[in-house]
């Protein structure tokens, strides 16, 4: 349904009266007893054309969709991200990754490509769950029941679509709402683990945070797996305190910025940043913290919205009193590895930069290159792997030139991997250098691909490596209309920086007005532009965001003025 980005309206908050009926047929629908979205929270729904379909997508208060209704039709489609908060709500069917990614592609799930046993419940114009065998609670696909999987013992000989694919994780759903999702991995637990696992219920956290003392601290750092919105305003009080009562590192007057990032988010026990920070708590934005405590009497601002300044913090406030301290996260001299966060939760550590990593997916003849010695397949390869593989078919073929060792004699299979065109293979040499060769098979039997990793390259930014060459930050200085000068920036949302982050720190920055548009160079690209010629300024702010300077395109097309 969404293999391609849909056309949508602007979104519109939904009828109290319309909300409860929304879910009362969606749980008729799915059999479920379960409310899926709690009775205060806010829906939105907006219509959407794609080529093939029109209908009705609904979204929760952060405008991530939760469900679609086709137009016509009344089945309500759950999509991935709501089958994530509720692993009971769909039947779900078991896959395996290589039939994910023909998913991904656009395909429907073939009988063959699923796994048995099947639940009761798979009867043809059922909405289930698609899941990998891997991590089988986790749901990367909803669809249809096309055939009666219920009675299905085996899939050995069997032909025909099993699901129909009405939407998917890597689909143009989320895009469309700016919505970037990172699908959990929930481990299978047994049973007997199960009674034995601790709850978050459980816990017992106390709503007094100045009672809370250092060993239960440390204790929800370490066993909660998910932590509420309750948790992370818990863990940012007592951050907050510490920052008061404890740190004398606080010079005040200080920016709104760098007295959460250097502060309170460094003053955090030893916590996850990405679970714990600002946007995950209940006040989403730092001006909101900060008011907020300023109402208590915890602090004092000058300034309004973004350009916040903490002036003074208080120390004789009773919760203060008897506050006691606790270990925290990081140690107070930061190492090479470790990284600052942001107001937001951003990385923002110079040294702590972007790892590239680019490799190639066989096609056609590559294929046959890399299995030539019964070698399984893989999916993808390093160049050094395709390097070694031509070097040991070269030599098992024996195809060097007795004459020159530096040349080789190109068989049938080497011949047409580097001459894949006909006017090429016409007056092609047989005999060409060793070193020209892997250039051209690169290029004629491989898809590049790339994969961006941080934390010094163990974790991967994207979920799947990105076809083609990684593209590089575009910085343009310019002159518009004759006498205002501008400068633009695009391509960096692959950096996983977003348009309003960004202009934000570059209103700050550069001291200028930003404005947000589409680039003029790569369609649904967003671009940032900000008055002013602010080329070097911009790149040593994307350098402490983590991107070299090797991946910053810099053009200044403003004409210096000649000396007289």
């Amino acid at each position: 349904m969404f293999k391609k980005e849909p056309r949508v309206k602007a979104l519109s908050n939904l009828k109290n009266s319309d909300r409860k009926k929304l879910l009362k047929t969606l749980q008729t629908q799915l059999k479920v007893e379960d409310v899926l979205i709690p009775s205060d929270s806010e829906v939105k729904q907006t219509n959407f054309t794609t080529q093939h379909s029109m209908g009705t997508i609904y979204t929760n208060d952060q405008n991530v969709p939760i469900l679609v209704k086709a137009k016509n039709h009344d089945i309500l489609y759950p999509t991935v991200f709501t089958c994530w908060s509720n692993p009971d709500l769909l039947p779900l069917i078991r896959t395996h990754d290589l039939v994910i990614e023909h998913l991904y592609n656009g395909a429907n799930l073939m009988v063959a490509g699923t796994l048995p046993p099947f639940d009761n419940r798979l009867t043809p114009g059922t909405v289930c769950g698609i899941v990998n065998y891997t991590n089988p609670k986790v749901v990367i696909a909803v669809g249809v029941i096309d055939m009666d999987m219920s009675r299905c013992d085996t899939v050995v000989g069997k032909k025909g679509v099993a699901v129909e694919i009405i939407h998917h994780l890597e689909d143009c759903l989320f895009p469309t709402f700016k919505v970037k999702l990172e699908m959990p991995v929930v481990d299978s637990i047994q049973d007997s683990d199960e009674e034995n696992a601790v709850s978050k219920e459980e816990l017992d956290i106390e709503d007094n945070t100045a009672s809370v003392s250092e060993t239960s601290i440390d204790d929800l750092a370490t066993v909660l797996d998910k932590l509420s919105v309750q948790d992370v305003d818990h863990f940012i009080t007592r951050a907050l305190y510490y920052t008061i009562v404890v740190d004398d590192k606080v010079q005040l007057p200080m920016n709104a910025s760098n007295f959460i990032s250097n502060h309170i988010m460094h003053n955090l026990p030893d916590v996850d940043h990405n679970e714990v920070n600002i946007k995950k708590s209940s006040w989403k934005k730092t001006a909101k913290f900060l008011k907020h405590f300023e109402k208590l009497g915890f602090l004092k601002l000058k300034g309004k919205d973004d350009s916040l300044v903490v002036t003074s913090l208080n120390k004789d406030k009773d919760e203060l009193k008897h506050f006691s301290s606790y270990k925290i996260g990081g140690s107070k001299k930061q190492t090479k590895d470790e990284t600052s966060v942001g107001q937001n939760g951003e990385k923002l550590d110079p040294k702590n930069d972007l790892i590239l990593n680019t490799i190639y997916k066989p096609m056609n003849l590559g294929k046959t290159l890399m299995t030539i010695d019964d070698t399984p397949l893989k999916r993808y390869y390093s160049s050094t792997e395709v390097r070694d593989a031509i070097q040991n078919y070269i030599k098992e073929k024996n195809l060097v030139d007795n004459k020159n060792k530096k040349m080789i004699l190109l068989d049938d299979l080497l011949f047409n991997m580097i001459n894949i065109k006909k006017s090429q293979a016409a007056v092609a040499p047989r005999t060409v250098p060793r070193s020209s060769v892997l250039e051209p098979i690169l290029k004629n039997n491989f898809g590049e691909f790339f994969q961006l990793y941080k934390n010094n390259g163990e974790t991967p930014i994207f979920k799947e490596p990105l076809k083609g060459a990684m593209p590089h930050v575009k910085i343009v200085t310019e002159m518009k209309i004759g006498r205002k000068i501008v400068t633009r920036v695009s391509n960096f949302e692959i950096f996983q920086i977003t348009p309003e982050a960004l202009a934000a720190d570059l209103r700050k920055i550069c001291s200028g007005s930003t404005t947000i548009g589409e680039s003029l160079t790569a369609k649904k690209t967003a671009e940032v532009q900000v008055q002013g010629p602010h080329g070097t300024l911009i790149i040593d702010h994307l350098n402490k965001l983590g991107v070299p300077g090797k991946w910053i395109d810099f053009e200044n097309k403003v004409k210096s003025k000649k000396k007289r």
